[in-house]
């Protein structure tokens, strides 16, 4: 399970920005014209940096309701922000009626509440809501509010950040921040597509001023990277680079990991039976009994601490000290990387925090603004080895596909990191299969699955509990999915032990897929094998890509026995199949012996990274249309 940082702002600037800007969809009208389901007709943000370190700022939103798709969304407004830092009031709530009748939001109708976390997490923090519930909203009204929030105490002192991403799928005629602070506080400021129209010191305080507008939307494409990666933004800073973060980062956390006499009790009993035969005056000896305790440290970690996440006061970003997480038994991911780190320097092993993005975001601002950090996980520099024990499936030195490829910051070394980039033998599955034709038509089959890499952590998830009541709903899901019915069991090995490879075997009976005897023709059944070849098959690539996009690098090798019964007889197989090409390599061999049909098909796609570029996608539609054609072949039969 991923859990994240929680991303807490002194600046409600970021609010708006991400809750309004990024959340009106788009659809295509009948038409096939682009049409956006509600405008932002005006936002303003005037915010002040106070001498004293205090930020105030005032924003106004008036938002048009174009659509009836939009009404139950632009009903209401919902307002975050920390409790502990801040204080958030609504000066101003009313709702534009389309013949011009102001309404009034009642006071009754401006709620102050929790978290919602419906969803069932364990998360407990003290940032609130303020809901704003406008009355008498029909398409062509608007909503409009005044908001003050006053930040009387910064996250880490000193540190004044605002984040501002826009995103391409929402209309704006006209949206303007204003920032004043005392000229003798330096600020680094990176945007991008948006313009500034200010900038000039009035009686020692210094006034910048910036606006920015889209009329011309753009539909949100499948895969794309996070508005932060190439969304027009505006990013202002306090530090003067993300070197300079993580210092006053690592300074606040420190303490909180230091090795106590617990810390060191617990690391020596989870070591306790870890030995070396060799000699430990030789360095590589030693580094290779480190190598054996970091791992059933890890291990240890991943399994025991539940994820708990306490967000209050500071605890959005600084960790609980190692004792209460050991005493607990509970934490987040800032909490499992304490504890870890503790119990590793217990061993004579160094390591760092790691901050990541755990989404879809693959760049780092020039400037740090907190995101798009949202994850700790842990660094060992010795063996240049990143580790995540929140992902409680990720075997040892194994990072889940959303966190390859990704800028780290590498709080304890001073420096930004890089986690490694994908590699197709670390994404792989193999499965063989066997399946037996009845003479009515009726399959019965046996698949056995290895996994490798961050496909195994996938497979470890998707299983989880197939030994428990859940197991027929596995059936089930996986049957529908390739739009067969039947029945069938799954088998794995231990879920939850990292340190042995993990497979799954399934026996399945289906209900016939043709009419047996023929004449007739088959393609190639699934069964309760995990299909990964037909789910590829069953995606279809996009038209097109504009912005960046995250793409898979995997090996998929699938080989099926099909025997049929002896009243028909095999009269006709595929072609074999050989593509390679953009390395995109795939291969289908078809052999018939004694009425018995063996396929082999393999897949190795290698990208050059996690991301690809929009040119990258014709490359994948040329193999589909080769590797599509493969897929729909048949098996004649008479």
């Amino acid at each position: 399970m991923k859990f994240f940082l929680q991303s807490i702002s002194s600046l409600g600037a970021i609010l708006l920005g991400f809750l309004l800007l990024a959340n009106a969809g788009i659809t295509s009208a009948g038409r096939g014209e682009l049409e956006s389901l509600s405008m932002i007709e005006r936002a303003t943000i005037n915010e002040t940096i106070n001498a004293d370190g205090t930020v105030v700022e005032i924003e106004e939103l008036l938002t048009l309701v174009k659509s009836q798709l939009a009404v139950e969304v632009e009903s209401q407004a919902d307002l975050p922000y920390n409790s502990t830092f801040a204080k958030l009031e609504v000066i101003e709530a009313y709702t534009i009626t389309p013949t011009g009748e102001k309404i009034p939001v009642a006071a009754n109708a401006i709620r102050t509440v929790e978290d919602d976390n419906s969803k069932g997490a364990a998360i407990f923090s003290d940032q609130k809501h303020k809901i704003i519930i406008f009355p008498k909203v029909t398409p062509g009204s608007k909503t409009y509010y005044k908001t003050k929030l006053t930040t009387h105490t910064p996250l880490l002192p000193g540190f004044f950040y605002t984040k501002l991403v826009f995103s391409p799928n929402q209309e704006v005629k006209h949206y303007e921040y204003n920032l004043s602070y005392p000229d003798s506080l330096k600020l680094y400021t990176d945007i991008k597509d948006v313009k500034q129209v200010r900038d000039e010191v009035i009686d020692g305080v210094r006034h910048v001023g910036y606006i920015y507008q889209n009329l011309k939307l753009k539909k949100s494409e499948e895969l794309q990277v996070s508005l932060n990666d190439f969304a027009p933004h505006i990013f202002i800073s306090s530090m003067d680079s993300q070197e300079t973060f993580a210092k006053a980062y690592q300074e606040r956390i420190e303490p909180k990991m230091r090795v106590t006499p617990e810390v060191q009790k617990l690391a020596d009993e989870i070591t306790k039976n870890i030995k070396t035969s060799g000699n430990l005056s030789e360095p590589k000896n030693i580094q290779n009994l480190q190598k054996e305790q970091a791992r059933a440290l890890y291990n240890w970690v991943s399994r025991n601490i539940r994820y708990v996440g306490i967000f209050l006061g500071d605890g959005g970003i600084i960790p609980h000290d190692a004792n209460s997480i050991i005493k607990n038994r509970y934490g987040d991911c800032k909490d499992h990387n304490a504890l870890l780190i503790a119990l590793l320097s217990a061993k004579g092993i160094k390591a760092s925090s790691a901050l990541i993005n755990s989404s879809n975001a693959y760049t780092l601002p020039k400037y740090p603004v907190i995101g798009p950090f949202n994850h700790v996980i842990t660094y060992i520099p010795a063996w240049n080895l990143y580790l995540d024990s929140t992902a409680e499936m990720a075997p040892y030195g194994t990072l889940p596909d959303d966190e390859l490829d990704k800028p780290t910051l590498l709080t304890a070394l001073g420096r930004v990191g890089h986690t490694p980039k994908p590699k197709k033998e670390n994404n792989r599955t193999v499965t063989t299969l066997t399946m037996q034709i009845a003479k009515d038509g009726e399959i019965k089959g046996k698949a056995n699955t290895q996994y490798f890499g961050s496909a195994e952590i996938r497979a470890r998830y998707k299983y989880e509990g197939a030994d428990t009541s859940l197991s027929d709903r596995m059936v089930s899901k996986q049957l529908a999915r390739f739009r067969q019915t039947g029945e069938g069991s799954i088998k794995t090995s231990e879920v939850y032990e990292l340190d042995k490879p993990f497979t799954t075997d399934t026996e399945f009976t289906l209900d016939a897929v043709t009419n047996v005897p023929g004449p007739g023709a088959m393609t190639i059944p699934v069964g309760l094998a995990p299909g990964e070849l037909a789910s590829i098959a069953i995606s279809r690539p996009p038209e097109k890509f504009t912005v960046p996009y995250s793409c898979s690098t995997r090996s998929v090798t699938e080989q099926y026995q099909i025997s049929f019964p002896k009243n028909v007889k095999v009269s006709r197989i595929p072609q074999n199949t050989s593509y390679k090409k953009n390395n995109i390599e795939y291969t289908a061999s078809y052999l018939e012996k004694d009425n018995q049909v063996t396929v082999t098909r393999n897949l190795e796609v290698q990208r050059p990274g996690a991301v690809c570029q929009p040119s990258e996608l014709q490359k994948w539609k040329d193999f589909y249309q080769a590797f599509i054609k493969d897929m729909r072949g048949q098996i004649f039969y008479e």
